[in-house]
């Protein structure tokens, strides 16, 4: 068996937008198991088919979902104990969450979450999306060979392509935007960043 990756994200697509070039890539050597905590339905009541497309796409190994309400995600103690069993379960080597500063409640309620439930895991890593705030990554995966397949993840999520809310920006758009600038940092044509709760240096030449 192959040893497992574990990306958990508040929402359907939110995974995608910040790490999804970089599961690409692992999912090469690793399992990619996803965990997403609600189904966005406050935005569109097809955001489950979506994800499970996505899922498809990346050829993931698990597709888990909290069945939490969208905006509506708590800090507590029986979510805590939801992630800690699915950890034990999955037994991660790798874990990606979104940033805990985010204007989005939920973004900010999983990170929360996810800092205590992943206390003594060796490897977390935050992601950006476009709600992040302060986000300023140390960490970086070159995806510019994957950059095509990432454009079809977020394209399975076909009901926020063009749900930026500003005229005339698409969240392709707004996702090759932010791979270009991070790719500059980065030192690549396309990047994402990422930054470390926690990272073992010992092992990290193994991963893509």
């Amino acid at each position: 068996m192959k040893p497992v990756v574990l990306a958990a994200g508040p929402h359907p697509d939110d995974i995608e937008i910040g790490c999804g070039g970089t599961l690409i890539k692992l999912s090469e050597k690793f399992d990619i198991h996803m965990l997403v905590l609600t189904e966005g339905d406050a935005v569109s009541g097809n955001r489950r088919k979506e994800q499970e497309k996505s899922a498809g796409v990346l050829n993931a190994a698990g597709l888990w979902w909290g069945n939490y309400k969208d905006t509506d995600i708590p800090y507590s103690k029986e979510l805590i104990m939801f992630l800690e069993e699915k950890i034990r379960e999955l037994d991660p080597v790798l874990i990606f969450t979104n940033y805990y500063r985010d204007t989005h409640q939920d973004h900010r309620a999983l990170a929360n979450n996810i800092q205590s439930a992943t206390r003594y895991s060796r490897n977390v890593l935050y992601y950006e999306v476009p709600t992040s705030i302060d986000f300023t990554p140390s960490v970086f995966t070159n995806i510019e060979r994957v950059w095509e397949k990432k454009k079809e993840l977020l394209r399975a999520h076909s009901s926020q392509v063009e749900a930026t809310r500003i005229s005339g920006l698409s969240i392709l758009e707004s996702a090759e935007a932010c791979a270009i600038f991070r790719g500059y940092q980065g030192r690549s044509k396309y990047s994402e960043g990422f930054i470390p709760l926690r990272l073992s240096l010992d092992w990290t030449r193994e991963l893509l």
